[in-house]
């Protein structure tokens, strides 16, 4: 079976047999998400993630995929505190549908609900929401959770077509982050892309205008204002490293525990 691994350790089928009895119990915690740099989001999160967070677009198997960079260091996550608790204002939605995820069967375009085994909140003991009640059937919540999954890959979908038609337009480069903290410590985050602002101006007029009737151009200029944010970013890293044990560094970590003084893309 495959499926988007990242957050998860043990995804199965959700199965009314074997959960008939299991109930889902809800937490603050985001602990499940703290060595995550870095989040897929689709096209509608956009506005809400472009305030906090750098946008950038990397290649995958499937293709080309946006992703909200969360720490400028490597396996660390600057909006999870050490209480496990999220410090930013918007939850990507990839966090929020967690412990469930769509799969497809090996050779099938069908997508199955499954879930996380793994997930600390789940029991047989009725604490939370039961998946389906004592006859079978599925619970209101557990067709709250299918409603909000598949709108999740309907948009995911889509998102993925925004990405092939800048794949398509040739607009995407490789793109590098260099920053410098205040003590004078250097470091850098390589490995994503991002658009070409020459490459989109570019472009002829006609090929710009289908690009604003689409919508594309929208997020677009989202995406590029939200490199504003990288040198926030950098800072929120620093602060959160601060409380956490010191690990090793490379080119893509954060080398320092104080404050960001600058950083600049290439």
């Amino acid at each position: 079976m495959t499926k988007q691994l990242l957050i998860y350790d043990n995804v199965v089928p959700v199965n009314r047999q074997v959960h008939q009895k299991t109930s889902v119990s809800r937490t603050s915690s985001f602990g499940f998400a703290r060595d995550v740099n870095a989040v897929p989001i689709v096209d509608v999160e956009f506005p809400r993630a472009c305030v906090e967070t750098p946008i950038v677009f990397s290649r995958t198997e499937t293709g080309v995929v946006p992703l909200a960079l969360l720490s400028t260091q490597k396996d660390s996550n600057a909006f999870v505190d050490a209480n496990d608790s999220w410090t930013g204002r918007y939850v990507p939605a990839f966090f929020r549908r967690y412990p469930f995820v769509f799969a497809a069967q090996k050779g099938s375009d069908q997508m199955t609900l499954c879930l996380d085994e793994g997930y600390a909140g789940l029991n047989t003991d009725d604490k939370g929401e039961r998946l389906f009640d004592s006859e079978g059937t599925e619970t209101t919540y557990l067709r709250s959770v299918l409603q909000f999954v598949e709108e999740y890959q309907a948009t995911f979908n889509r998102t993925q077509g925004f990405c092939d038609r800048l794949e398509e337009a040739g607009l995407l480069e490789e793109a590098r982050i260099d920053f410098t903290l205040a003590d004078g410590t250097k470091g850098g985050i390589t490995g994503f892309l991002r658009v070409s602002n020459e490459k989109l101006r570019a472009l002829p007029d006609e090929e710009i205008t289908k690009l604003f009737r689409s919508g594309d151009l929208d997020l677009i200029q989202i995406h590029m204002l939200s490199m504003q944010q990288i040198e926030a970013l950098v800072t929120k890293t620093a602060s959160a490293a601060a409380e956490a044990p010191a690990e090793d560094t490379s080119e893509e970590t954060l080398e320092d525990k104080a404050d960001a003084a600058e950083a600049s893309v290439h």
